[in-house]
């Protein structure tokens, strides 16, 4: 499968995501650049895209003949390679014969370890399954299309998991020379692995040893005790709800003791160990009439542990001497809060995430080991930052239509001016809809697909939670703010370019932005700069002109359970179900 070959011939990369959540696809042209990346639930509008995968009918092929150049061979680039199949495999029969052995011991298994062999069952068959299955769809309708005919035939490509993470972030990153971390829920030899990065080569440093454990495995426990869903991407509530609790030390022993560092490797406890601590967690598990506050202090303990073995594990890498920039990867990587402090419990000198930190950023790392495995005399390109505009646009045309059908009394067509007049309707203490261009990558609204309003306001939060996106009171906002003002709004200012960390106002600005002011005086920051977002860096200079802040509550463009907006119809149909004031889409101003 690794054949190089020489130029001419020219080669488009297409990279899937097969893992069976967060499926997504994005393409990379025979220059190395990427021009397409999108995650399968934005289309669908299925949160996850629960054992979907990428290539689905129609939508791939429109994809292909949009953004690939037509007359050049596709390289089809998978996450995870042919070998995990068997080593999984093997841990669905053995998870097997572990309920069996359990049930002639004890004549019955309790509920809270069949629940855990039935998780662990059905995630080996989702995973089976799905790589199976990915890829399908695409080869039948590329089989249909007579022009596709007379080209060089297709190529197919997989790359082990944790590696396709890597590439990801490094090759989005600024750095030549770095070391990455990845930490996931598992892969395909574990669920956490270092690679040395340099001259656009990776090495993988990680020891395998058994007994290997899992942050994210241990996070999923810390969300389901909360009464959160296991496969719904409900771990953001954990970290919104942990600053409202304390340290509860008799659960942080318990708990503390799954998880041990040693050197490059995360250890967890043996079987009856874990049997022990599931049946404690299982007699704590909130029922659905209790108040989740009164479950901060979990979700507190669980954070603080988290944090503790990341850093752990992070100061053993850098003990390591490869290099004092650290690129952090997998899933366990979108958890902002620890992001937010790594630099201050470790000694890296920069820290890097990239904005599609967890599967669905799989399918661009995948396309990018490919077109490196037919350039390794390329370099990547010296850059700041991968921008994570790389999805799909509103269309025009539904657009037209809404304007000429609609019948919405209250529209403006603003050019050159909507900028400001949205920095204006914020001001007077709107609530707005701001859709510009194309959708980020990743799972966080980076001032495309977002939801805006006036930080100043105290009562902020509770409207756009209440009556806007239908979630929980104690979830924050982000501030979006310009990165000139960043170190006078916060301690220890990082740049953030994709709200992938949280950080800590400085005091004297708490009563001047409350609207974005956590319970712990954090806040999820994205950096906005000119250049790599003109129209969402004027808004908010316009505000600031206005208001004298710099700053706006950013949050994503959806209501809770749902992805963010995917086209015209989605726009609207969240604008006019929900509390919103007004909705923009590129130059259209609408309001009620």
């Amino acid at each position: 499968m690794k054949d190089h070959v020489k130029e001419p011939v020219k080669r488009n990369y297409i990279g899937l995501a097969t893992t069976f959540h967060d499926s997504a696809i994005a393409i990379v042209n025979a220059a190395g650049e990427v021009v397409f990346a999108e995650a399968t639930e934005r289309y669908l509008q299925n949160k996850s895209s629960i054992n979907v995968t990428p290539d689905l009918l129609t939508r791939t092929v429109d994809l292909i003949n949009t953004y690939c150049d037509p007359d050049a061979q596709l390289v089809f680039a998978h996450t995870w390679s042919d070998q995990f199949k068997q080593q999984y495999q093997a841990a669905h029969q053995s998870i097997v014969r572990k309920g069996e052995e359990v049930r002639e011991q004890m004549g019955d298994v309790p509920f809270h370890l069949h629940r855990e062999f039935e998780f662990i069952k059905s995630i080996t068959n989702f995973l089976l399954n799905s790589t199976e299955f990915a890829g399908k769809t695409l080869a039948f309708e590329l089989g249909q299309m007579e022009n596709r005919r007379h080209l060089p035939a297709d190529i197919t490509r997989k790359y082990d998991h944790h590696l396709t993470h890597a590439a990801a972030a490094c090759y989005s990153s600024p750095h030549d020379e770095a070391v990455c971390v990845v930490v996931d829920g598992f892969g395909e030899h574990g669920a956490s692995d270092v690679f040395a990065f340099k001259n656009g080569k990776f090495t993988s440093l990680l020891p395998k040893v058994d007994g290997e454990g899992s942050l994210g495995a241990f996070y999923k426990w810390i969300c389901r005790t909360c009464g959160f869903g296991l496969l719904s991407g409900e771990e953001w509530k954990v970290m919104g709800l942990a600053p409202y609790g304390k340290l509860d030390a008799n659960l942080y022993r318990i708990l503390r003791s799954t998880l041990k560092v040693n050197g490059l490797n995360i250890l967890t406890g043996g079987d009856l160990q874990m049997g022990r601590v599931f049946g404690e967690l299982h007699k704590r598990e909130r029922k659905n009439n209790e108040p989740l506050l009164d479950y901060a202090d979990l979700a507190f303990t669980g954070q603080a542990i988290f944090e503790e073995v990341l850093f752990e594990l992070l100061n053993n890498v850098y003990d390591l001497d490869v290099s004092r920039n650290l690129v952090l990867a997998g899933g366990c990587m979108l958890n902002s809060s620890a992001n937010g402090k790594v630099l201050d419990n470790t000694r890296f000198d920069d820290l890097f995430v990239f904005s599609a930190p967890a599967d669905d950023g799989n399918a661009l790392g995948a396309a990018l080991l490919a077109y490196y495995e037919d350039h390794p005399y390329r370099q990547k390109a010296p850059q700041q930052i991968q921008s994570p505009y790389l999805g799909s646009r509103m269309s025009r045309k539904t657009l037209d239509h809404v304007k000429q059908f609609g019948r919405i009394a209250k529209h403006q067509s603003l050019p050159g001016r909507i900028h400001q007049k949205a920095a204006e309707l914020l001001a007077e203490g709107k609530i707005i809809a701001w859709v510009q261009g194309r959708a980020e990558f990743g799972p966080r609204a980076l001032g495309n697909r977002s939801i805006l309003a006036d930080p100043r306001s105290p009562a902020v939060k509770e409207r756009v939670n209440g009556e806007i996106k239908f979630r929980e009171e104690f979830r924050p906002f982000a501030p979006s703010i310009l990165h000139e003002f960043g170190p006078q709004y916060f301690e220890h200012y990082q740049e953030t370019p994709y709200m992938e960390r949280t950080l800590k106002f400085r005091p004297e600005v708490l009563d001047r932005v409350p609207g974005v002011v956590h319970v712990d005086h954090t806040g999820r920051l994205q950096t906005v700069k000119r250049e790599w977002n003109e129209r969402y860096y004027d808004l908010i200079k316009a505000f600031h002109d206005i208001t004298g802040v710099p700053l706006v509550l950013n949050t994503s463009f959806n209501v809770m359970g749902k992805p963010i907006v995917h086209s015209v119809e989605d726009a609207l149909a969240v604008f006019f179900t929900s509390g919103l004031d007004a909705l923009i889409i590129e130059d259209e101003l609408f309001e009620k």
